[in-house]
Order: structure tokens, then sequence, then C-alpha cells
């Protein structure tokens, strides 16, 4: 199996594991992105696995995307990689599983709830800060009111706010919770559900449940990175946003 810097990848009982490896917060920058590219395109063909679950190594699964590649310089290039992230999940075979702890911001929630399942463990903090930099999550505003509603999504969208594990649970936005101590074991004994399964059937209901639940995926994010890279990122608060969260200070927004 191909060795790679950032991620981790190990395969078992017909499940294989994506574990995010960049201590201490797993940030996901391009390079660690491009890995987790190169290593979907490999499972795009691969019809003999019957699940794939991504998870992080640490203290948490991750802080989200790399906030100084979201600058007018490289901003371009990272949503373009990002986004082929989730654009390849979508053509993936096999079920997906988001197995989260910890912290899961911005980027990581939406890596989160691009998978089918999200299981959590019990002292999970999730959310979409973005605003609060003055930018906003493009793949959350496309998928996330299919999964909370259009009301919740909303508010956790506009506001930044971030949920603890049971309010995740009660509003939908994962499936199951864990105690810290019992994560592990908890999400391989979920993922057996999977091995004792067919991967040929998994492949064709997963094909069509994506047909029939996401036909309006990729339509969607093309208009919210439209807006994002087109309008939002010729404005002055975005890159102030940016930069106040690099050097640790407060934002002087000039509302342009």
């Amino acid at each position: 199996m191909k060795h790679y810097e950032f991620i981790k990848v190990t395969e078992s009982n017909r499940i294989t594991r994506l574990t995010l490896a960049r201590p201490p917060l797993n940030v996901l920058n391009m390079a660690m992105l491009s890995e987790i590219n190169g290593h979907f395109e490999t499972l795009v063909g691969q019809q003999d696995l019957c699940a794939l679950v991504i998870d992080g190594e640490g203290k948490m699964f991750s802080s989200g995307v790399d906030v100084p590649e979201h600058q007018k310089g490289t901003v371009e290039a990272m949503i373009g990689t990002f986004h082929d992230t989730f654009r390849l999940m979508h053509r993936l075979p096999m079920p997906t599983v988001a197995a989260v702890h910890g912290g899961t911001y911005g980027g990581a929630m939406e890596l989160a709830i691009c998978c089918d399942i999200i299981l959590a463990a019990d002292d999970l903090k999730i959310g979409v800060p973005e605003i609060k930099l003055g930018v906003f999550p493009p793949l959350a505003v496309a998928q996330l009111a299919d999964i909370v509603g259009a009301k919740k999504a909303a508010e956790l969208i506009f506001t930044g706010s971030v949920l603890g594990a049971d309010e995740a649970l009660r509003i939908g936005l994962i499936n199951n919770v864990y105690p810290a101590a019992e994560f592990r074991e908890s999400v391989d004994k979920f993922l057996g559900k999977f091995s004792a399964l067919s991967a040929f059937s998994l492949g064709h209901v997963k094909r069509a449940f994506r047909l029939a639940n996401q036909a309006e995926f990729d339509r969607a994010l093309k208009e919210a990175e439209t807006v994002y890279l087109r309008d939002l990122m010729a404005g002055h608060d975005p890159t102030e946003g940016l930069t106040a969260f690099m050097e640790k200070r407060a934002p002087a927004w000039t509302d342009r």
C-alpha cells in the first residue's frame, strides 16, 4: 500500500480506513488534500470494499482547512483542490463513514457531512465558524440544508455556532454518539455491520441512493463556489478577517 506523508491508510475486513495524520490539529492544507484525493482516485473503481471510514489522529478530527491558503493568491487553488475532494467522494462506490472526535471545524465538518454517515465521540465540538473570519463554507451552503433543514442550516452557517455532540445528534447532523474512551471500539463494531454485507450490493444501493438524493449536488456546489471566489473574495472584509485571525486580533470590518 502506498505511503503518504499526511494521511494513514489501512484496510481490514473489506473496510478501508483513511486517517488524517497531521498533528496536532490535522489542518487540511493543499498537500494533505492532494494525498486524500489521490487515495480516493484509487478507490473510485474498487468494487470489493464494503465501506470507507475517515477519522483523525490525536486530540481532534481536524480544525479545518488551512487559513493562510485562503488568501487571494492561493484561494482559487485551495478551493479547487478541496472541492475535488467532495466530487471524488460522490463517485466512491462504497458507503462512507466519518468518525469524528474533539474539534471538527469548518472544512473538517464539511468533509464529515459529505460522508453518508457520521459517528461521533461525546467530546465532539462541531461547526462551520467561517463567517467569523468574513468568509463562508461553500460545501455546507450547498448541502447542509438537506441534512438538518434550511432553518437550522442557516443558523449554523450565518452565525458560525459550534455544537456539542448531543445537540448535533438532536438535529440530525450526526448518526450516533459514543463515549470518547470507547470510541474506536464502538466505531469498529458499527463498521462490522458493513463487513457482513455484499460489497457488490452495497455499491449498487450507494449509487441508487446518490442518484435519488444528491442529484443537485454538483450544481449547488458550483454556484456556491462561484459566489465565494468571484464575489466574496473580491471584497475587503474577507481578507481582513483572515488576516486578523492569523495575527490573533479582532477584525476591523468595513462592510465591503
